[in-house]
């Protein structure tokens, strides 16, 4: 629309936001106020998810319980250890869940961080952030079917120890990842209720044998192991044999204080990192402003006391040295504590754990990519759902994923993954900071006054208020100008991170991040791309949940 006059407007505005202003009246009469490509999505599904369900999908999101601590142990010893889960969850998981229970609820899409990131820097950027993490989720997905096989392994006999050697080889092996992942991808494809209600139960069983490991555990606590500090002259070689971990880098090789820093530091990022996956389940609860945050600091809640109290009976109850925890060690450390029974319980619960964290992931994924559709990133036949709710194409895709990488082994991966994740999480982090000063709080009265001037075809200047502000149902409770405060320790983290990496992961996110710029510009000279910058301010949360 050329003309600066809007229709049924008592006030002449400026040419420029009047085209936005347009689009916007266009789709005045549909509720939600959302972009035509994404109505389907919305109308073909109902909340499946309460708070506790969510908690638990984010809590295997993140963590899946103290499984995976041991590098951190065999980096710096006992004490270092404690303190690292004690107080690197104030560094990397609590910025990260405040941040996304605010940015979540306020653009409640399936597309999560990319919605953020589009809006503060633009679709390139937001497509570059939903490739880095969808690399990083998706990949690292393919790990879990092999972590089952190995804690199978153990618990029937098939291994003398919980190491990492295969039991299974060859096509024997493969089968058995195939098999695994198809039956979970169909579980996944069947609905977030019954993905909930399942990880629910297994996040009961799987934690189950701490809650005995610590009721057994607590007489046998000698306090003065919790200070065990990291052995003197300990070498990278020494404790860690794997040659990818002890490649050099910048500051790979650094130890202060006795500390490996680079495996201490990736592991801690590792276990306590991923809450903003939740914001692609905003869509899937009944109230955004209650249910959602409230699964988020649940799960918040689980993932810091699952891993500090198991820590303090396992390193207080045993007397291993640091470099007795290897991959795996936590099955002998139970044995020790409560018996044989209770070792056989911890393996088996690390093995279903491992499955649930699959389903979360899985889930996170699909409908990330499901929002990036809906956005004009992706084939549309990635916006569709199933009958159940689920996202087809999406599961489809990252069913194919797992499968192609049945065959390989993904311990020496798991940093490269790290990277890339790190790298999303910056651009989220930016975008927090920028969206606080470029897109102010829009009161809820405002929010509910202009619903009603659309209903009733009124569209004037003061609708105009809405292009610059956001409603947050949820709000970190801090001014604007403070905003970098909240990202600025996980930040700090993540250049920490970087700087002690090797090498190769300079390499592997040089490669993913030009591999995602090549991408957008293919997908733009063809047309791939049906992008529309209205589509920002329809789809945030002016919809039917956000108050």
């Amino acid at each position: 629309m050329s003309s600066s006059t809007l229709p049924g407007s008592t006030v002449e505005v400026d040419a420029s936001v009047s085209s936005v202003a347009s689009q916007h009246q266009r789709h005045s009469s549909e509720e939600p106020l959302l972009p035509p490509q994404q109505q389907d999505s919305i109308r073909t599904s109902t909340p499946q998810l309460k708070a506790w369900s969510l908690a638990v999908i984010i809590f295997y999101a993140v963590s899946g319980g103290p499984f995976g601590i041991e590098p951190t142990i065999r980096a710096g010893g006992n004490f270092a250890a404690i303190m690292g889960f004690a107080l690197f969850p104030f560094v990397f998981s609590i910025p990260e869940a405040f941040v996304t229970a605010e940015l979540g609820s306020a653009f409640h899409c399936p597309s999560g961080g990319v919605a953020w990131v589009e809006e503060a820097f633009g679709e390139s950027m937001g497509f570059l952030c939903g490739w880095l993490s969808w690399i990083a989720g998706a990949t690292d997905n393919a790990i879990y079917p092999t972590l089952f096989l190995e804690y199978l392994g153990s618990v029937m006999g098939y291994k003398d120890d919980v190491d990492n050697e295969d039991y299974l080889n060859g096509w024997a092996r493969f089968g058995c990842v195939l098999g695994i992942t198809v039956v979970l991808s169909l579980l996944n494809y069947r609905g977030l209720d019954i993905v909930g209600n399942t990880s629910l139960l297994v996040c009961v069983v799987a934690i189950s044998p701490f809650a005995f490991m610590m009721v057994s555990g607590t007489p046998k606590i000698v306090p003065s192991r919790w200070l065990q500090m990291p052995e003197r002259n300990a070498t990278y070689d020494e404790l860690f044999d794997d040659a990818f971990e002890t490649s050099s880098g910048p500051l790979s090789y650094i130890s202060l204080g006795g500390i490996l820093w680079r495996p201490y530091i990736n592991n801690l990022f590792w276990n306590l990192n991923s809450f903003d996956s939740s914001a692609s389940f905003a869509t899937e609860t009944d109230c955004v402003k209650k249910t959602y945050t409230r699964g988020i600091f649940l799960a918040l809640i689980m993932v810091i006391i699952c891993y500090i109290a198991p820590l303090l009976v396992l390193v207080g109850a045993t007397d291993y040295t640091q470099s007795e925890w290897v991959d795996g060690h936590i099955g002998a450390a139970a044995i020790d504590i409560g018996g044989s029974w209770l070792g056989a319980w911890t393996v088996f619960a690390a093995g279903i754990s491992s499955l649930a964290q699959f389903e979360a992931e899985m889930s996170s994924d699909a409908f990330m990519l499901m929002g990036m559709a809906e956005r004009g990133y992706l084939p549309e036949v990635f916006k569709h759902r199933s009958k159940y709710g689920t996202p087809t194409a999406g599961i489809v895709v990252g069913t194919a994923v797992i499968i192609s990488f049945g065959w390989a082994d993904f311990g020496q991966l798991l940093e490269l993954l790290n990277a890339n994740y790190a790298l999303s999480l910056l651009l989220e982090y930016a975008a927090f900071v920028k969206l606080r000063h470029s897109k102010r709080e829009s009161k809820s009265c405002y929010v509910l006054f202009h619903k009603f001037l659309l209903k009733k075809h009124i569209l004037n200047a003061f609708s105009l208020y809405f292009i610059f502000s956001v409603h947050r149902p949820y709000r970190i409770p801090i001014s604007d100008r403070a905003a970098f405060m909240v990202v600025l320790p996980p930040t700090l983290g993540i250049f920490l991170f970087f700087l002690v990496s090797n090498w190769y992961v300079y390499w592997f996110c040089g490669v993913s991040v030009l591999g995602g710029f090549f991408v957008v510009k293919i997908g733009k000279d063809a047309h791939f791309f049906r992008h529309s910058p209205a589509k920002n301010f329809d789809e945030n949360t002016h919809g039917r949940d956000a108050l």
